[in-house]
C-alpha cells in the first residue's frame, strides 16, 4: 500500500470536509438488503479490514495485522476496552489449556462442550459451540503470550468438578488490575492495546459506525462513520468486523424483546443510566446496522441477566474527569447496599402500595452450579415477582438502625449519596427518616399502608412464623428510627446472543431462510459476504448460559480477524 493511502486519524478528520452530499445519513433501519444506503461514489480512506468496537474488537484487529491485512479500529467511546473494564476477568476455559496443565488438572475437549451445552440448556449452536472450544485452550496460550498472567486455576462456573476458571493474576508493570481487583477485564484490554500498538494499527476514538454500506445482495464494501468532524466513509476492501457490543442500554430494542424489564420512562424503575456519563452506551449500534444490510438476528428474548441494586441505579462509573483509562484510575463499581443474604433476611420489600410482594429470602437463593445465580435470571421468583409488578414500579427494602447497623451500612455516604463514588449511592434511591409517616411520603408510598405492614411484619416476628409469604425465621422487628429505604433498580447485564454467524464468524444472511424447507449446517447458510461479528454482538452461546464468556468472545473475535484478513480484496480507490 502507498505512503498516501496509509490511515491515520489526520486522514480522518481531512477527509470528513470532502464528504459527497448526495450520502444519506443513518435513517430508519430496515431488516433487508434492498433497503440499504447507496454506495459513496467517493471513499474518503480505504483499508482492508475495518474492526468496529474496541473491546474485544483489539483481538480480531490483532489477528486481522498478523495475518497481513492493512487494518483500522473504530470506537465510538473516549476510551478503549468497552465493557471489558467493567469486567471480572475470569472466563470458563477448558480443553487442557496451559493454565490446566500448569495446575495439574486433567481436561478435554469433549468434557468441555458436553458442560458447556449443560449449561446453555442446550440451546448453544453447536456447530459454534465445537468451534470455539476447539480453539479454545489455543485462546489462553495466545493471551499468555501476549502479557497476560494467569492465576491458579478455580473453579470457574461450568459443572464441577473440572476445574476451568481461568483469570488474570497481578502483574504490576503489565497491566493494572488482576486477581481481586473488581474488573480484571481490563487487564486483556490493555494487553491488546499494547500489542496494537506495537503493530502500527491505528484506535479512532469518538468515531461511531452509523451505517454499513453493501454492494446490493453483494459483499460489504465499508460503513459511514460520524466523529467530532462530522461524517466519513471508509472503504474495507476485505472485510467489515463487528465488535460492537450489546444494545441493553437501547430501551427500544429491550421492550421488544422483554417488556417487562423496561420501565415507563429512562429512569422508571432504575435501570442503567444510557447518558453515556456512567455507562458505555449500548445501543445496538452493530446489531441494527447490520439488520440493515440483511443479517438476522438469533434468540435474543432471555435479553440479560437481571439484577435488582437497592440505593443505586448504576453499574459502574468513573469518579473524576478526565480519568486515566491506563491506570485504571477512579472506577467505581459501587451496585448499591451490599446484597447479601443477611440483607434478605432482615429488610422487607415493598411495592408501590406498601405492601410487601414476596418473601425476601428468594432474593438470596444460592447459585446453581455452571447455570449462575437465581436472584439474576427474570423467570425466577425473586425477579419474576418484581418484573411482574404493576408498571411503573417503585420497590424499596425498607429497614430500621437496628438493621442498619447489623448490616454495617455507611450512613454517613448513603446521607451524602453521590452515584460517582463509592457504592455510587443514588439521591433518589435513598431515604431516611425518624418515622415511618415520614419515610412513607419520600418514597412515595401511602404511610398508613406502610404503617400497617409494618405493623403486620412486626406481629410475625413476635409470633415466630410468616404467615404471609413464609420467609423462615428469624426475622428482624422494624421498629427502632432512623427508618431507612433503598430503591430498588433494574440492572440489565451480560446480554445473551446476538447476530446469526458460522463457525468463521461470518454474519448469515436472513433471507436464506426463505430456503427453509430442509434445515442444513449454519456453513451452508448463506452468508453476507465480508461482513463478521463477534463478543456480545455475535454471540450465539445460548440461552442464558453462564457468566464468564470472555474465552469464547476472544475466540471467536480471532477467528472473525483470520478469516477477514484472507477475504479476496475489493479494488483499491
Amino acid at each position: 500500500m502507498s505512503e498516501q493511502n496509509k490511515l491515520t486519524r489526520r486522514d480522518f478528520i481531512k477527509g470528513a470536509a470532502a464528504l459527497s452530499a448526495s450520502v444519506a445519513t443513518a435513517g430508519l433501519l430496515t431488516n433487508t438488503a434492498q433497503a440499504a444506503a447507496p454506495i459513496p461514489t467517493k471513499w474518503d480512506k480505504e483499508v482492508d479490514v475495518v474492526v468496529v468496537g474496541a473491546g474485544v474488537g483489539m483481538a480480531a484487529a490483532i489477528e486481522a495485522k498478523t495475518a497481513g491485512a492493512d487494518v483500522v479500529v473504530v470506537e465510538k467511546g473516549d476510551h478503549v476496552g468497552g465493557l471489558w473494564m467493567t469486567a471480572g476477568g475470569s472466563c470458563s476455559m477448558g480443553g487442557n489449556n496451559v493454565v490446566q496443565q500448569r495446575d495439574g488438572v486433567k481436561d478435554d475437549d469433549e468434557a468441555w462442550y458436553q458442560d458447556e451445552m449443560w449449561a446453555s440448556e442446550y440451546r448453544g449452536q453447536p456447530e459454534i459451540m465445537r468451534a470455539l472450544i476447539a480453539r479454545g485452550a489455543e485462546t489462553i496460550k495466545w493471551m499468555q503470550d501476549l502479557g497476560i498472567v494467569w492465576a491458579p486455576i478455580a473453579a470457574g462456573v461450568l459443572r464441577p468438578p473440572i476445574k476451568r476458571g481461568v483469570q488474570p493474576a497481578q502483574a504490576p508493570g503489565v497491566y493494572a488490575g488482576g486477581l481481586g481487583t473488581p474488573n480484571s477485564g481490563i487487564c486483556w484490554t490493555q494487553v491488546w492495546e499494547k500489542k496494537l500498538k506495537a503493530q502500527g494499527v491505528p484506535i479512532l476514538l469518538k468515531h461511531r459506525m452509523t451505517r454499513i454500506y453493501r454492494d446490493g445482495t453483494g459483499p460489504v464494501v465499508g460503513i459511514e462513520i460520524k466523529n467530532e468532524t462530522g461524517t466519513i466513509n471508509v472503504k474495507a476492501r476485505k472485510g467489515v468486523i463487528l465488535c460492537a457490543g450489546t444494545w441493553t442500554d437501547n430501551n427500544r430494542m429491550a421492550q421488544a424483546w422483554d417488556p417487562r424489564i423496561v420501565g415507563p420512562d429512562t429512569y422508571g424503575d432504575g435501570g442503567t443510566p444510557a447518558d453515556g456519563k456512567l455507562y458505555v452506551d449500548s445501543s445496538g449500534d452493530g446489531h441494527l446496522a447490520a439488520a440493515e444490510v440483511g443479517a438476522g438476528f438469533s434468540d435474543m428474548s432471555f435479553v440479560s441477566y437481571i439484577y435488582l441494586f437497592y440505593g443505586s441505579r448504576s453499574y459502574w462509573g468513573w469518579g473524576a474527569d478526565p480519568v486515566d483509562w491506563t491506570t485504571n484510575k477512579n472506577y467505581a463499581a459501587g451496585k448499591g447496599l451490599p446484597r447479601t443474604a443477611d440483607f434478605f433476611q432482615r429488610v422487607i420489600l415493598v411495592k408501590n402500595d406498601g405492601a410487601r410482594w414476596i418473601n425476601e429470602a428468594e432474593g438470596a437463593k444460592p447459585s446453581v452450579p455452571g447455570r449462575g445465580g437465581w436472584s439474576e435470571w427474570p423467570e425466577w421468583p425473586y425477579t419474576s415477582g418484581y418484573l411482574s409488578l404493576p408498571q411503573p414500579r417503585n420497590v424499596w427494602a425498607v429497614a430500621d438502625a437496628d438493621t442498619a447497623a447489623a448490616l454495617k451500612w455507611p450512613i454517613e455516604d448513603m446521607k451524602k449519596a453521590n452515584p460517582k463514588v463509592g457504592l455510587m449511592f443514588d439521591p433518589a434511591c435513598l431515604a431516611i427518616a425518624d418515622s415511618l409517616e415520614e419515610l412513607g411520603k419520600k418514597i412515595g408510598v401511602d404511610p398508613a399502608k406502610l404503617q400497617e405492614t409494618i405493623n403486620k411484619y412486626n406481629g410475625f416476628v413476635d409470633a415466630g412464623k410468616d404467615t404471609d409469604f413464609g420467609k423462615p425465621m428469624p426475622l428482624s422487628k422494624i421498629a427502632k428510627p432512623p427508618f431507612y429505604a433503598a430503591k430498588a433498580s433494574v440492572i440489565r447485564h451480560t446480554q445473551r446472543n446476538g447476530l446469526r454467524v458460522n463457525t468463521k464468524s461470518q454474519v448469515l444472511e436472513q433471507a436464506d431462510q426463505m430456503n427453509g424447507q430442509k434445515a442444513v449446517s449454519i456453513d451452508q447458510e448463506k452468508t453476507i459476504p465480508h461482513l463478521y461479528a463477534a463478543g456480545e454482538l455475535g454471540n450465539a452461546l445460548g440461552w442464558r448460559r453462564v457468566h464468564n464468556s470472555l474465552g469464547h468472545y476472544t475466540t471467536a473475535a480471532r477467528i472473525a480477524g483470520e478469516n477477514a484478513a484472507k477475504e479476496t480484496g475489493l479494488p483499491s480507490i
